[in-house]
């Protein structure tokens, strides 16, 4: 996909394809070997994995949605700053049944983009938040 597109518009569509629920909108969006990585992964997610990424993620909490509090940034890196709203009413991997809460979670995603798309978008957000709101007991592992 090669796109006249500015990175803040490309960071838009990109927020516009998850509160669409579209993973395969979100994905088209990503250059080849553009990845996507957030602090629930193991590891980046290559550009091939991520529409199924965005479609657990909604079966896990239809209702979601990122509402956009700025976009910052110029050049080929910007800055999405949001809130994550939506109900746990579906299965989660790892996590044990859904409590049917609602989370309002702030986040930022850092979103590269290159003449082909976007390269890499590295995700933020308060996750002692989104735990305690999801209704969890948050555990600290001795490290």
């Amino acid at each position: 996909m090669t796109t006249t597109l500015t990175a803040a518009e490309t960071a838009e569509r990109y927020l516009r394809g998850w509160n669409e629920h579209d993973g395969a909108a979100v994905a088209a969006l990503f250059a080849e070997g553009g990845t996507y990585v957030d602090p629930t992964l193991p590891g980046p997610l290559p550009k091939a994995a991520i529409g199924d990424y965005v479609a657990g993620l909604v079966s896990a909490v239809p209702d979601l949605v990122f509402v956009p509090e700025d976009v910052v940034g110029q050049g080929p890196r910007v800055c999405v700053l949001w809130r994550m709203q939506g109900t746990w009413s579906g299965p989660m991997p790892g996590l044990p049944e859904p409590t049917g809460r609602r989370c309002d979670v702030p986040g930022i995603d850092v979103v590269d983009v290159g003449p082909d798309g976007i390269t890499r978008v590295v995700g933020y957000f308060d996750q002692e938040t989104f735990v305690v709101q999801l209704g969890l007991r948050l555990e600290v592992v001795p490290g």
